[in-house]
């Protein structure tokens, strides 16, 4: 279930994104999912764009003690690497809608219609919080 939702989540384009890294509210920094089992490192990624990148899980083996990979990624060549690390915010298949609070930011991710799609609230982190599998981005 949190693969899906964050496959749609995640995967996903930030239309809004230079209204969003204009404003005195970034979004760019550390952020603990919802259900706390990952951090997403979102920084800017050149012509106000957003990209976000996993950074800590909280589970990094599945329940047969195997490692996570990205066994469902639709290029077979990608298959066999780590979920913790990969860049899951640069893509153009779903929409995606940031809403920054202060230490909160909502994140819906959608196909379409808004409706049809699923919000989350993240929690802004620190890096001196947790071992990461990857480096954050600078700054963060």
């Amino acid at each position: 279930m949190i693969r899906l939702f964050l496959a749609t989540l995640l995967i996903a384009a930030l239309p809004a994104a230079s209204e969003l890294l204009a404003g005195e509210h970034k979004p760019t920094g550390l952020w603990l999912t919802e259900k706390k089992g990952l951090i997403v490192d979102l920084y800017e990624c050149g012509e106000g764009r957003l990209c976000g990148r996993t950074v800590w899980m909280k589970k990094m083996v599945g329940k047969d003690g195997a490692p996570r990979l990205d066994v469902k990624n639709p290029d077979p060549a990608l298959r066999e690497r780590h979920w913790c690390g990969i860049e899951v915010i640069t893509g153009q298949t779903f929409d995606f809608e940031l809403n920054p609070a202060g230490e909160r930011l909502e994140a819906r991710g959608y196909l379409g219609v808004p409706l049809l799609g699923k919000t989350e609230v993240w929690t802004r982190v620190g890096a001196e919080e947790r071992d990461f599998c990857h480096a954050p981005a600078e700054g963060a």
